[in-house]
């Protein structure tokens, strides 16, 4: 080289040397051990392609298990579970598992019963275990239950403080939100955690098909695709009730109703109305955003349409049909309840489009077959089925203890507006509602196990609700008439609505009675507010000590009117003023427990 410039290239020829700096040549690898060709390694923001992880993902995947396994070691021992702890035996451990699996789990199916011993949610998780006895301790176990709950706080806390993730904790988050306790404000936020934890652990990603022959490995798919699915519920449900952001962005839920036919051989009972409930989710989140963008247009009711559309296809495929879906008796009575109460957000929101657009300046006269008239009887009819369903499903079954959060809201909802707008009714649907809801509140209060459930703040409620109607209408409602003990038609001003699910409860019928019984329902004509039922609920709870806001009290015209001596006579005018005009349609001792259930919001209304 001579130490000039060398002219050669760097690699002389297939075999030649690779001149080096200062002139030496190196010596090349024997062509044998050479690689043919050399793979192109991409960045990790390339889908499917990238990997420029600096370390093993196996063996990393392995280390990180092993340090959450030695973590939460040393954390059972500041906090332990239930039977260590001494609340329970390990015998009542046993007890609470198969209660769980045969009464909750079937309602709400998170856990797999093949998969999820007691021995195996203990060895694997302390706070899963605990969750699913603080939730079943609840019902059976009542004594232990606040302390159970307060461990089960303290182990999401831990969770949430050394940034423990693992499905066990979405799973075990996912049972304290749907069980929690009646006054409890942290779901929304806890469910909200529960999701970027599923998200992080790609549980939202679905797993490879066929499934593994093996069936535990199959199991276990199922079981990360299971939580998925229930975390979209959780989702759903947690927003609409509370009018806030879904985390769980749409094009992240595929066809349930599929997900649960594929795999006929490896059944968990319950997780066939996980279809439903999704599918029920979808269309009460389309009902809020139709509530909060109504205008006035034509195009609202093409909308409502095609929605009541919807919901009879889906009524159709999950009560009437069924083909292929095994259904536990709780489930059905569920998804009745569901259908019961979007019947009447149909019904609500034609008489809210009505009364605001076809009818402005003309009072309601429930005797009169105008279009307003027609509407408000279907909107009873509809607001009366849920509470008859309540009664008929739930009360009659026991269900009540381990029910869905969204039977409460659905039976509070419609009491509200069923009381709300009891001036402006006929006298038979006036008779109708008090004897439906004073058997609910019998009901309820018989099912309370304790000051705080929601059999208690639901009787209460209901309590306080009939004392504001005078007693003259509440006599009137126990005179038996000739239609006490028969099951009532159906009146739906529209021919093409579904009849409601359910036709008799204990001789007072949940259809509509003909226009014919109205005798003396001029007097009807009292001003009626164009409000829906979520308005209502706010407008009390926000504005208690405003004095618009009262039910039962007689428009000004009447005020100067002699009654007749007659119980039943005087009971088809109007009511006596409310003895409470101040403290409305909630208990005063109740009210900041209601101001949870519904919050006051500025985006769509909750249903």
């Amino acid at each position: 080289m001579n130490g000039g410039v060398s002219q050669q290239q760097d690699v002389l020829g297939e075999n030649g040397p690779m001149e080096m700096p200062g002139g030496d040549l190196a010596p090349l690898p024997p062509r044998a051990s050479r690689p043919s060709r050399v793979d192109i390694s991409f960045s990790h923001v390339i889908p499917g392609e990238g990997d420029s992880s600096p370390f093993l993902p196996i063996a990393a995947e392995a280390a990180r298990q092993t340090a959450a396994g030695d973590l939460e070691q040393l954390l059972r021992e500041d906090c332990p579970d239930p039977v260590t702890a001494g609340l329970l035996s390990e015998a009542d451990a046993f007890e609470l598992f198969e209660f769980y699996f045969r009464h909750l789990n079937i309602t709400v199916a998170i856990l797999d019963p093949v998969l999820h011993t007691p021995s195996f949610c203990r060895d694997r998780s302390t706070l899963l275990f605990t969750a699913v006895l603080t939730v079943t301790a609840k019902i059976i176990r009542p004594k232990a239950y606040s302390h159970c709950l307060m461990l089960s706080n303290k182990l999401v806390g831990q969770a949430v403080e050394y940034g423990l993730c693992s499905i066990e904790i979405v799973q075990a988050i996912i049972l304290l939100t749907h069980w929690k306790k009646a006054d409890d404000t942290t779901a929304w936020r806890r469910a909200g955690y529960a999701v970027r934890m599923a998200q992080e652990l790609k549980l939202n990603v679905k797993r490879a098909r066929p499934l593994p022959k093996n069936e535990r490995q199959a199991r276990e798919v199922l079981n990360t695709e299971r939580t998925w699915l229930n975390l979209i519920i959780s989702d759903y449900h947690l927003a609409i009730h509370h009018s806030l952001p879904r985390m769980i962005a749409e094009e992240g839920i595929n066809d349930p109703a599929d997900w649960v036919q594929e795999h006929p051989h490896i059944t968990c009972p319950g997780e066939a109305a996980l279809a439903p409930r999704i599918q029920f989710g979808r269309m009460c989140r389309l009902y809020a955003d139709m509530l909060a963008g109504m205008s006035g247009d034509e195009a609202n009711l093409r909308m409502l349409e095609w929605l009541e559309l919807e919901w009879k296809r889906w009524r159709s495929k999950w009560l009437l049909e069924n083909h292929g879906f095994e259904f536990t008796a709780q489930q059905v009575s569920t998804t009745k309840m569901d259908d019961a109460f979007f019947r009447f957000h149909i019904a609500e929101y034609r008489l809210l489009y009505t009364a605001r657009y076809h009818s402005q300046g003309r009072s309601l006269d429930a005797s009169e077959p105008t279009p307003l008239s027609f509407a408000f009887s279907e909107c009873v009819d509809a607001a009366l089925g849920v509470p008859a369903m309540f009664q008929n499903e739930f009360v009659r079954h026991r269900y009540l203890p381990y029910c869905f959060v969204r039977v409460w809201v659905a039976l509070a909802v419609t009491s509200v507006w069923l009381v709300k707008n009891i001036v402006a009714m006929r006298p038979t649907d006036r008779s109708r509602v008090i004897r439906t809801l004073s058997e609910v509140q019998s009901s309820t209060e018989e099912a309370s196990r304790s000051s705080d459930d929601m059999s208690a703040y639901t009787h209460r409620l209901l309590k306080h609700l009939l004392s504001g109607i005078s007693p003259e209408w509440q006599f009137s409602s126990l005179v038996p008439t000739q239609r006490t003990g028969q099951a009532l038609v159906t009146g739906s001003a529209n021919p093409n609505t579904i009849p409601p699910t359910v036709s008799v409860i204990n001789g007072s019928g949940a259809g509509s009675a003909s226009h014919a019984d109205a005798q003396v329902q001029h007097h009807s004509s009292a001003t009626w507010a164009a409000t829906s039922a979520q308005e209502i609920i706010q407008d009390h709870l926000w504005n208690q000590h405003d004095p618009k806001f009262s039910f039962g009290t007689m428009p000004n015209a009447f005020q100067n009117t002699t009654f007749p001596a007659d119980p039943e006579a005087n009971a088809a005018i109007l009511p006596q003023p409310s003895t409470h005009p101040d403290d409305v349609l909630f208990p005063a001792a109740d009210d900041e427990f209601w101001r949870l259930f519904f919050p006051t919001t500025d985006g769509p209304a909750a249903v």
